[in-house]
């Protein structure tokens, strides 16, 4: 009955008591909307679904975030000189015979100069006596050291079967020398801590972003001497060398360079033990590239399956003699030619964060010593198209020979007639301990 009169039509004048039922309605019905409105409102902002009561608002279409552009690659390029083997005559060489060998090998300087990160095979110590010594018992002087700083290497390989030829003194002196002149150095260590991480990084700073590379060494033998410490020298082992590499990386590692000494001196053919070393460290996934070193010939290079990511591993089973007094008395021409070998490297960043690199290719290009014209190192390449530095001692023959035996025993493939061109500013070399 009274709903009949609030809510139908009104035919008289309404009464004092129908105004007053009005005017409370209509307050009630203000109550009932703003309510309405609150929960609307709280339901919005919790992320519920609005009531159907309510009369959906298009809101303005939001245009999408565009997405991070990839970075762009970074490329280098990483080379290894083969061993830096400082026979007495090439020390005699040297100005007062104190082993600046800066001018014997400036014939080769654009080559590894050229790499990002150029790397070489320190045979033989340093003297911890001051005294250098030749075969059978090695010893070199600061200066040698001296001379790869300043004309352009980044660091050395000093694992190698003449590494304990001077004893612990010897480990400790050129570790030491290595340091002051600002080279990295893997191979040997100073203590037990330092031992614990022995493999070396370098960071190379390219497009604002930091690429970091580890570089392991190891050596097949000691020549017969004993390193007591069990830690100073190391020594080839496929395990051991999967298991620092995977340290290395946990350290902030990209990429792992593996040098290791193995194989019969001057054969230019790699061995059935060489090749199963290789293949064994490809196997592990855990090194990118391996340059071999010991038989002091150039020796051919190849892609083998496995590595990092089942991308392959490059391996050059020898680079060759850099420097020494070695020549055909060895028992072939090749003892006196040596290779500059180096790989290019692409680093992708991801806009995720994740980062991908990878080995795309391997080149070579050969050297050659002359013995009778001061030790110098010359490039072989350009003595074969007839561009001869004066007093250069080797006769058009005897360049044509030696031409031809390289370019015969390594793969046409991967030779290159150009130098790397550095992509940056040298490496900063991370301090071992």
């Amino acid at each position: 009955m009274h709903a009949r009169h609030w809510c139908g039509p009104q035919h008289r004048a309404p009464s004092r008591r129908t105004r007053v039922i009005g005017l409370w309605a209509a307050a009630v019905a203000v109550v009932c909307a703003t309510a309405l409105a609150l929960t609307l409102a709280y339901s919005r902002q919790q992320g519920a679904a609005p009531s159907p009561l309510a009369t959906p608002v298009s809101a303005a279409p939001t245009a999408p975030s565009p997405s991070p552009s990839p970075a762009a690659d970074i490329h280098l390029s990483i080379g290894y000189g083969g061993d830096v083997l400082m026979h007495m005559p090439v020390m005699e060489d040297t100005a007062g015979g104190q082993g600046d060998i800066a001018p014997l090998i400036a014939g080769a300087q654009p080559w590894f100069s050229g790499a990002d990160l150029a790397l070489c095979g320190m045979e033989v110590p340093v003297a911890p006596d001051g005294v250098a010594t030749g075969y059978p018992v090695f010893a070199t002087l600061p200066g040698v050291v001296t001379a790869l700083a300043s004309t352009g290497w980044d660091g050395c390989a000093t694992a190698s079967n003449h590494a304990w030829d001077r004893g612990l003194d010897g480990v400790l002196t050129t570790a030491d020398t290595l340091e002051a002149n600002g080279l990295g150095f893997a191979g040997t260590s100073r203590d037990e801590r330092e031992a614990a991480t022995p493999y070396q990084l370098y960071e190379l700073t390219r497009q604002g972003r930091t690429v970091t590379i580890a570089q392991i060494s190891t050596t097949y033998s000691l020549n017969g001497f004993v390193d007591h410490t069990g830690w100073a020298v190391a020594t080839n082992d496929v395990a051991w060398v999967a298991e620092q590499a995977r340290a290395a990386r946990s350290a902030g590692a990209d990429l792992v360079v593996l040098h290791s000494q193995l194989g019969p001196e001057y054969s230019v053919e790699p061995s059935a033990e060489q090749r199963q070393y290789a293949a064994d460290i490809a196997a592990t996934g855990e090194v990118d590239v391996l340059f071999g070193a010991h038989p002091h010939v150039p020796q051919p290079n190849e892609l083998l399956p496995g590595g990092p990511g089942g991308r392959g591993m490059w391996v050059s089973y020898s680079a060759g003699n850099f420097i020494s007094n070695q020549s055909a008395e060895q028992g072939t021409v090749m003892a006196g030619i040596g290779t500059f070998v180096w790989v290019d490297v692409t680093v992708s960043d991801s806009p995720d964060g994740t980062r991908a690199v990878s080995v795309d290719a391997l080149h070579w290009h050969p050297f050659t010593v002359d013995l009778d014209g001061g030790h110098k190192v010359l490039d072989l390449a350009a003595l074969a198209r007839g561009e001869v530095p004066e007093g250069t001692t080797l006769s058009p023959e005897e360049i044509a020979l030696r031409w031809e035996t390289v370019t015969s025993s390594l793969p046409q493939e991967t030779y290159s007639e150009a130098p790397p061109v550095p992509t940056g500013d040298p490496p900063v070399v991370l301090p071992r301990r």
